[in-house]
Order: structure tokens, then sequence, then C-alpha cells
């Protein structure tokens, strides 16, 4: 480890290294086009409570590029985007490919856990490609997973498939059976319960707040007076800004203000099933006598805007708004209600990962590939 951050997590350890040995247990709660710029954790008030008023929050974490499959891809191995070879979105760009599956998924953090005795769980949006029938379709499971449940192709909360250990699920659009952010949160809980022995990694990946902005029923009317920030950027021509961001219209028309506005209130709705989420976790972790022995960390995938510069809705800038994202981190070491400046990156957790399980070997193997490798 080295740097700040490498100090911070020693520290971290040697604050927890009364548990006798014992590996601690790795939560991740990974969501998608989660913003931290434009209010984007105003929804997660039991969030904020259960992990950052009793942990520490990140005030400078950033995604390494703001479009979904390169950061997951960076977050899986700890390497930037030129470096794993994924460009974008697509299979042609390398996304959940059979070269990413040759080359890359091999050498992901839950490869390594796994290898230090680790019982490893996850559920919810993979990469965007994933299940595609030129990459192994529904069967495949990516390495270093002992319970997989993974989403395939892009975000969705009904009407959706999942490969459960490498088996079709279908599931409709009835809440109460598909919602996706809660089945999540069930089979999660069932993994707990039904847990032989830790250590365990867990990530928990729900599709909010991606499109199309599905809330939980109960949810639908939170939020009703609620608009897009109308901050010094809003609805402003970016005319000295490159030329991606000097194509928009400007003015944008009433009619992409209302959509945006729409759009803003629809994805804080979506994450307050993911708020409920955390809490049910946390609930489960503290009656099963694991949650001092669990670190728990949540951020996104990137950022996002809506009409920064005139751009009505997206990602994909590299701008604040798309790269800066949530972090917040609670576990064994950790005192509460820190607030760290230090700038970090989403390559940084599974180096991260690898530290906390002891994985030393490995974490000299994958640290000779990050530039300037940042360790917690």
């Amino acid at each position: 480890m080295g740097g700040p951050l490498g100090a911070l997590l020693a520290a971290w350890l040697l604050l927890a290294a009364g548990s006798g040995g014992a590996k601690d247990n790795i939560l991740l709660v990974l969501t998608d086009d989660q913003d931290r710029e434009m209010g984007g954790m105003t929804p997660m008030k039991k969030t904020t409570s259960l992990i950052g008023q009793l942990g520490a929050t990140f005030a400078n974490a950033f995604a390494v590029t703001p479009l979904c499959c390169p950061s997951r891809s960076s977050i899986l191995t700890g390497r930037y985007p030129h470096n794993h070879l994924v460009r974008n979105n697509s299979l042609e760009g390398n996304c959940s490919s059979p070269a990413w599956q040759k080359f890359q998924e091999p050498f992901t953090f839950p490869v390594y856990l796994q290898r230090q005795g680790y019982q490893t769980f996850y559920a919810g949006k993979y990469l965007n490609q994933y299940g595609d029938p030129k990459a192994g379709g529904i069967q495949y499971m990516p390495p270093g997973w002992s319970y997989w449940l993974g989403l395939v192709g892009n975000s969705k909360y009904y009407n959706y498939t999942l490969s459960a250990n490498g088996h079709e699920e279908k599931h409709g659009e009835h809440y109460e059976e598909d919602y996706l952010t809660d089945i999540i949160t069930n089979r999660s809980l069932q993994f707990l319960e039904k847990l032989s022995h830790p250590p365990f990694l867990m990530v928990l990946a729900p599709p909010a707040a991606h499109s199309p902005w599905t809330a939980a029923p109960h949810y639908k009317s939170a939020y009703s007076s609620i608009k897009a920030p109308r901050n010094g950027s809003f609805n402003v021509h970016g005319k000295d800004k490159h030329w991606l961001i000097r194509q928009a219209k400007t003015p944008m028309s009433n009619t992409s203000i209302e959509f945006l506005d729409n759009v803003y209130r629809e994805r804080w709705q979506t994450l307050l099933s993911v708020d409920d989420m955390v809490e049910k976790i946390f609930e489960k972790l503290k009656t099963l006598h694991l949650l001092d022995s669990t670190y728990v960390f949540y951020t996104s995938d990137h950022g996002y805007h809506t009409g920064q510069f005139s751009l009505p809705i997206d990602k994909r800038q590299l701008y604040e708004f798309d790269i800066r994202v949530p972090l917040l981190v609670r576990g064994p070491g950790v005192k509460p209600n820190q607030t760290h400046l230090q700038p970090v990156l989403n390559i940084d957790l599974g180096p991260t990962f690898l530290d906390i399980a002891g994985e030393r070997d490995a974490q000299e193997q994958v640290a000779v590939r990050f530039p300037g490798g940042i360790h917690w």
C-alpha cells in the first residue's frame, strides 16, 4: 500500500487487529448512474446514517470513466480503461466479450478473495453485455463467484432475465415477485442466513438510478415537487468547452426541461428502495452478529447530469457531475463521522478489498498494473 490512502487503511486494520487473525467480511453496494454532485445522495437517509455517520465519507471520490461497462470493468480489475481495453458498452467494445473473459476476468478481485477462503456472492447488474449468446450466454458464470445472480443485459426493474448460477430465471412485472432491487435484497438476506462460515464477499448491484427509472409502487409519489438543480451551469451553453458540449441546443426547450425534471424525480424515487435494501442488510448483519466484522462500501459506477451545459440527461462527459461519485465506508477500525478529502478513484476498491483480506501475493501481482497505483 502506498500514499495517504494506504496509510489510512493500515491504521484501520491496526485498530481492528484484535480479531485473532480472522478475516473480515466485505460488502460492496454498487449503484448505477448515481451522482453525488447533483444531490444524488439526498434520498439515502438510512444509508448516510448507517454508513456515513458511523463511518467515513470520501468527499473526492471519482470514477475513472463516466460510462457503465468501462467503469465497472475498472472496479473489477483495478485497471484504467486503456489497460483493460473495455471501450464502451458494446460487445465489440470489449464489454463482457470473450476477450474480456479470457484476459481480464481471471484477475478480478473476487477470484483472489475466493482463493483466500471467502464465500462470494454477486447479485444484480454486472456488465452491460453479460449473457450475450456470443459470449457464453446465460450459462456463463464469471470466475470468482460462489453464488451468482447476474442480470442479463442492462438495468431493468421488471421484465428481465437473471442467470442464477448459470440457470435462466425470468421475471415479469409484479412488484412483490419481480422488482429487481427487492429481489437483490431478498436473495442477499437468504445468502447471509445460509452462510456456512465467514468470511464473505458480497456485491449488490441494483439498477437504480439508471433508466427506465421505475420506482416501487409505494414510492411513485415521492418528491413530487422536486426539480433538478438550477445551478451555475444549468441550461448554459458550454461555448468554451470541447466540441461535444458545444453541440448542445441552447437554451433547452420547456419540453426538455420538464422531461429532465421528471427524470430527476424518478431517479430519486428508485433510490429509496436501495436505501431500504441497505437498512435490511444492516439489520441482518446485526442479527447474525456479523456487523462488527464487516467492511461496508457504498458507491456508484459514475455520476450523471440533468441540464448542465444544456445537456438534458446522460453521463459520458469528463466533468465533475459525471465523474464524481458517492463513497461511504464503514467497518472495523473506521471511526464514525469522518470526512476524508484525499482524492480516490474507483480503481482503488479492488486493491482495498485485497488488503482487507490480507492477500499480499495477489496485491503485488495486481498492483503493478496500476499506473501510479494508490492503495488504501
